[in-house]
């Protein structure tokens, strides 16, 4: 019987030294996961944050950052009217004025009212040679931001 002893107790004193491997294992797991969800909270950000970061960029004249950092903004809410802003600005830089003139007008279908907007808008058609097109956006923009001055001044349109 004394040589059986040995082979029941063997898996049993494996198992037993192995415990402080897994748990350390088990611990390095739970740490990378905690500090992967960690992470992914840190780099998600908001649609205005990828906005601010998205004119930061164009600040530095990171323009491939900055049009990301819009696209990202639309992507996390398409109704964020200064992504499709700031879009259309990166397109006006990189010569695509069908895109730009796409990205101002999705701007101004959420918010007509949207002053700057017009103006980049009648920048892009003055780009792209429509002159016509460029006129009307440019009285839009002047009567919106007469109107604009006006009620900031406390003054009747």
């Amino acid at each position: 019987m004394g040589f059986l002893t040995p082979c029941i107790f063997s898996p049993i004193l494996i198992l037993i030294n192995l415990i402080p491997a897994m748990k350390q294992r088990l611990l390095k797991f739970f740490a990378l996961l905690l500090a992967s969800m960690i992470l992914t909270q840190c780099t998600d950000l908001s649609s205005a944050e990828y906005v601010q970061e998205g004119i930061e960029h164009s600040k530095q004249g990171q323009y491939n950052s900055a049009k990301t950092s819009f696209l990202k903004a639309i992507e996390k809410n398409p109704k964020n009217i200064d992504g499709h802003y700031g879009l259309g600005g990166i397109y006006n830089l990189e010569k695509k004025y069908l895109e730009a003139e796409k990205a101002f007008k999705s701007a101004i279908q959420l918010d007509p009212t949207h002053v700057n907007t017009w103006y980049s808008l009648g920048y892009t058609y003055e780009l792209m040679g429509k002159e016509e097109e460029a006129k009307k956006s440019f009285e839009k923009y002047h009567r919106l931001k007469k109107k604009m001055d006006s009620i900031l001044n406390k003054e009747k349109p």
